[in-house]
């Protein structure tokens, strides 16, 4: 009877119920690429877009998280980025230089639209509405730093609505991922509050004596804004970012040399000594703006924000628990930034323009810390010196045994940026529009250095550090600026209501400057990058809006890249990281297709090509060689990743299956660093395949969501190419490998 009775309630539910799906559709995508509020889909810029839904779907925390979804678009050479504080944002294959705080990224990044400098640009992706990333020069609108493009991270605001969210993520290696968010409005005055935790601990087995495991996490972010209507035509809005960072340090696995416990980095095993190894990031800002509206053709904003924040990232630099080769880096920071922009939008009939004008002043202090072991010493001093490593242990005695020494530099910087803006979009017909655009920018920064006289022995003897030095051992000073008039000039053709096409010339400029390791760079500073781009863009909605698709082609010079090489000058015992100039062009591809198969089903494709042709300045190798300038071709990898999401209709609720799969082509061997032994290594030169899945269940009329998700389910152990600062001196090579498998559950409760 009981069995009858509920087949009979299954019944009834099923004619009782609506049937629900997940809505797939193509929804209207909005951006402010252009200063101002547009549909995706018609601005003749290529922009792509990594949403909230994208966020959930991936499990992601920070850029590098997302790297996989936006074609063109990459966080450092290594498996994984540089971790916080020192990712390399890369577009189109232009990245930054080292972490010195003298120079600046080739790719600018905004929080809330405002301006982030190099150590802060990853922030924790908590209530993100969405990230948005724009290919190729944007120095009219975005001036400072944009010259290969810019990452734009928007977070929800205040609004009138009453809402309500708490949200965990858990999973295997101890993840565990909480969330909360609440929005309000009393009398105008709208409320929204938001913070994020985030722990894991290590997918790298440490068999070292370190006491911290590499690539452990522990993040925690938070934001609360304020939105006050004062007048019909004024709204103030104040915030104030908390994010916070304690990592462990990077996973190094040293690889050819016979002291490595793991010469298979597929393993994922490591043993490391590094002492205090730590990533740490201590930061917060505030925020406010004034948006207006003059009439109904004019309105502005007025933003003005002060952000903080200090580093400590102790890293190992030799991948072995070996203490004759003992050797590690410290980056220390201690910077704040003072932003500010005012911005006017013009809305006409036949015109639509954007002017401004921007200010920023930063002041910066980095301290690089060099520490080693007496036996590493000797093997860097005995070049130096010229004599063989067994005479100096000799000469010093066996009391140095088990010892260290430590060389430091020291850097501080002021640096002041302005800007003027104008940019008019004229409309020629209801198919044609041009844009035009200029940008004056100037920079102005002070720089200074000193490397004090290390106490260790051999640095005593020699009368000078091994590896850093400045004159006499006293700080050095410099001061320079550098302006730089940018622009655009755009006409793009809408053929239908749906799709256009454009094509655009554009420049951008980084401004010149220091590097923070090398002294000399005060009497010669770097030359700024300059940069022009032509590019041909499609862009539309297709078949009754079942396809949309993004394609570019573009053709990129650069003149004065600031490229950062392991250079080492004859005599000075070590190779450093070393930013030289080089003349560059990039020529590729990029494809973004989203495919509405039926109401219940969706695809995508994201791929990107690119070829690399760069003429290096003449400069000493990491083994002391003199290089005349040269001539050095890449190809990029074809990377592609292939998205699904399935919704069936169901009476009791919706279910969504996302999957993902990333295909990534390792052109390591023909890099211009590559060496022949590289192949020695297990896993060296081999293509990067994960699979990604995610499974989504929504009760009907439940404030419930749950999920299962699992990450990198074929388990791959791509690796990345052998490197390291003591890879040629020590031959202590070492690479990244990729995380393994991991898998959980999504939880949240929307009120």
């Amino acid at each position: 009877m009981k069995k009858y009775s509920c087949q009979w309630v299954l019944v009834l539910m099923a004619t009782t119920l609506p049937a629900i799906a997940k809505d797939l559709s193509l929804e209207e995508v909005v951006v402010t690429a252009q200063k101002r509020e547009q549909n995706a889909q018609t601005v003749p810029v290529t922009v792509d877009t990594f949403s909230s839904t994208d966020v959930e779907n991936t499990g992601a925390l920070i850029l590098e998280d997302m790297q996989d979804y936006i074609p063109g678009f990459q966080v450092g050479e290594d498996v994984h980025g540089g971790g916080i504080t020192q990712s390399q944002l890369i577009v189109r294959g232009v990245e930054g230089s080292n972490i010195s705080t003298g120079g600046d990224p080739s790719v600018a990044t905004f929080y809330d639209e405002v301006y982030l400098p190099k150590a802060a640009t990853t922030v924790a992706f908590s209530d993100m509405q969405q990230i948005e990333v724009l290919k190729g020069p944007q120095g009219t609108l975005f001036g400072r730093n944009a010259a290969a493009g810019v990452v734009n991270m928007i977070p929800n605001a205040p609004s009138e609505e009453t809402e309500a969210m708490l949200s965990a993520r858990l999973g295997n290696y101890g993840l565990g991922r909480y969330e909360a968010l609440g929005n309000f409005s009393v009398g105008g005055l709208a409320v929204r509050a938001n913070a994020l935790t985030n722990q894991r601990d290590a997918v790298i087995e440490n068999f070292g004596p370190s006491p911290n495991d590499p690539r452990e996490q522990d993040n925690q972010a938070a934001r609360l804004a304020l939105r006050w209507d004062a007048l019909n035509w004024l709204t103030l809005q104040l915030s104030y970012d908390y994010d916070k960072v304690d990592n462990g340090p990077k996973a190094v696995l040293g690889v050819l040399n016979e002291r490595t416990n793991f010469p298979d980095p597929r393993d994922r095993k490591l043993n490391t000594d590094v002492i205090e190894g730590r990533e740490k990031r201590d930061m917060d800002a505030w925020t406010g703006k004034a948006l207006f509206d003059i009439n109904e053709q004019w309105s502005g904003k007025f933003i003005t924000s002060y952000r903080q924040f200090e580093t400590f990232n102790l890293q190992d630099e030799d991948g072995t628990g070996d203490h004759e080769v003992y050797v590690d880096t410290n980056n220390i920071e201690d910077s704040d930034i003072f932003y500010n922009e005012l911005q006017f939008n013009f809305a006409g009939e036949f015109l639509d323009l954007v002017v401004g004008m921007n200010y920023s002043a930063e002041e910066t202090y980095q301290k690089t810390d060099l520490r080693f072991s007496t036996a590493a010493a000797v093997s860097l001093a005995s070049e130096q010196v010229g004599l063989p490593p067994t005479l100096i242990n000799t000469l010093l005695g066996p009391s140095y045994e088990g010892t260290f020494g430590q060389e430091s530099m020291i850097n501080t910087g002021d640096f002041v940026n302005y800007g003027v803006y104008g940019d008019a979009d004229f409309t020629i017909n209801d198919q044609w529009n041009v844009i035009v655009g200029l940008r004056y920018s100037k920079d102005e920064k002070e720089f200074s250095w000193h490397a004090p006289h290390s106490d260790f022995i051999l640095a005593q003897v020699l009368g000078e550090n091994l590896i850093f030095n400045t004159e006499n051992n006293e700080p050095e000073y410099a001061e320079e600026s550098w302006s730089k008039v940018t622009g655009r000039l755009v006409a793009n053709y809408q053929f239908t209501g749906s799709a256009m096409t454009y094509l655009s010339y554009s420049t951008g400029y980084k401004s010149g400057g220091f590097d923070s390791l090398n002294p000399n760079t005060g009497k010669v500073p770097l030359d700024p990058e300059e940069v022009e781009n032509i590019e041909l863009g499609l862009k539309g909605d297709f078949f009754d809006s079942h396809l949309r698709t993004q394609l570019a082609f573009f053709y990129m010079e650069i003149e004065g890249r600031q490229e950062s090489i392991e250079s080492q000058e004859p005599g000075s015992g070590a190779a450093v990281p070393t930013v030289i100039n080089t003349d560059e062009e990039y020529k590729g591809t990029e494809i973004t297709i989203d495919w509405l198969i039926s109401d219940e089903l969706r695809a995508g494709l994201i791929y990107t090509y690119r070829k690399q042709d760069s003429q290096r300045e003449a400069h000493f190798d990491s083994q002391a060689e003199f290089q005349e300038a040269e001539q050095v071709n890449t190809t990029a990898p074809q990377d592609y990743t292939i998205t699904l999401d399935w919704s069936p209709v169901l009476s009791f609720g919706s279910i969504l299956f996302h999957l993902d799969y990333v295909y990534k082509d390792n052109t390591d061997p023909e890099n211009e660093d590559h060496q022949d032994r590289f192949f020695q290594v297990p896993g060296y030169g081999e293509d990067f395949a994960i699979l990604n899945a995610r499974i989504l269940f929504v009760p009907a009329n439940s404030k419930v969501e749950v999920a299962l998700w699992g990450r990198n389910l074929l388990d791959d152990r791509g690796i990345s190419q052998p490197g390291g600062l003591t890879g040629d001196l020590l031959g202590t090579y070492h690479v990244g490998v990729q995380d393994p498998t991991t898998y959980g559950v999504d939880l949240k409760y929307i009120y």
